[in-house]
């Protein structure tokens, strides 16, 4: 609200209890995280870690910073170029959606402005999108956003854009005020490959000049985890936010499952559900959301879907 931010550090803080991000930002708090990089073996980090100090670059002295950089050139590269990363414009979707991967795909485009409702389409193995009962491309409703108001690359920040496996449900449709009444859709990284190759026959040739999906490697190696695709139990109460009635999350993607006006109920994750099993020939039913298993494209898109060709 245009104050200064004043916390108060305990006094006997135990920093090997925290993780490399945490005493990073707790060392910066206390304004010693120049003393704790200085005595820090660079040749001995980690990837995560390595992005983790890129994270508070910009709180550390110049020519620290410059020596980081040069230390590690190739990171620092990946680095800024995931962070600079922009919505794709309509032909780099097109080549996107004409990927034909053989899998069952959700796409998940997220504007820019994370503070303005997505939408999740879907795309059969066959390659086929799926359509509602008036023979347009079906969608619903999604968020992206961080509800504390974090970039990709911090823990619990906005989704990051670029390619996921889809990798079944959770046991249980459990927690149903942070996760709503259905069950989630486990969310993973593409597992690290030595060159990344196998991460690239995900993309067109025409989006590996581009950056947009580097931000889902860079989230990976910082070791962010657990994303999902779910709804909520969590309320809405202003009607005037941009993405009324969804609620942020801490990283994941949220689908509305929003009671409005106490009369109609939303079960925009329900319906998720079992458009997946059918866009994969199942019966819709609670045993086979087990069986869901694909990709997701996150992506940012600021353009009309109705350029595209479906």
């Amino acid at each position: 609200m245009g104050k200064s931010l004043e916390i108060s550090l305990p006094d006997n803080l135990n920093f090997s209890a925290l993780s490399f991000e945490e005493t990073l930002m707790f060392k910066s708090l206390s304004n010693n995280l120049d003393g704790y990089i200085e005595n820090l073996d660079l040749k001995s980090l980690k990837k995560n870690e390595i992005y983790q100090i890129f994270n508070f670059i910009n709180f550390i002295n110049s020519d620290l910073a410059i020596k980081i950089k040069s230390q590690f050139p190739q990171e620092g590269k990946f680095f800024l170029e995931a962070k600079k990363s922009s919505a794709i414009n309509i032909p780099e979707l097109q080549d996107l959606l004409d990927l034909k991967n053989n899998v069952l795909t959700i796409f998940a485009l997220l504007p820019s402005n994370r503070s303005q409702k997505g939408k999740l389409i879907i795309r059969t193995s066959e390659g086929s999108f799926v359509k509602d009962e008036a023979g347009n491309i079906w969608s619903t409703p999604v968020i992206g956003l961080s509800g504390r108001g974090l970039p990709f690359n911090h823990s619990n920040g906005d989704t990051p854009m670029g390619v996921f496996t889809i990798d079944s449900v959770m046991p249980e449709a459990n927690k149903n005020y942070e996760f709503g009444e259905f069950r989630r859709l486990i969310v993973n990284f593409i597992k690290e490959s030595q060159d990344e190759s196998g991460f690239k026959k995900y993309l067109p040739k025409s989006h590996l000049s581009l950056s947009w999906w580097k931000q889902s490697l860079v989230a990976r190696d910082l070791g962010r985890s657990l994303l999902r695709i779910h709804g909520t139990g969590r309320k809405n109460h202003n009607i005037f936010s941009s993405y009324f009635p969804l609620v942020p999350t801490s990283g994941c993607l949220a689908t509305n499952e929003a009671q409005l006006f106490g009369i109609y109920k939303r079960q925009d994750q329900r319906l998720l559900l079992d458009t997946l099993m059918k866009a994969q020939g199942l019966l819709p039913c609670f045993e086979n959301e087990l069986k869901i298993h694909g990709l997701l494209y996150v992506v940012e898109f600021d353009d009309n879907l109705n350029a595209l060709v479906f």
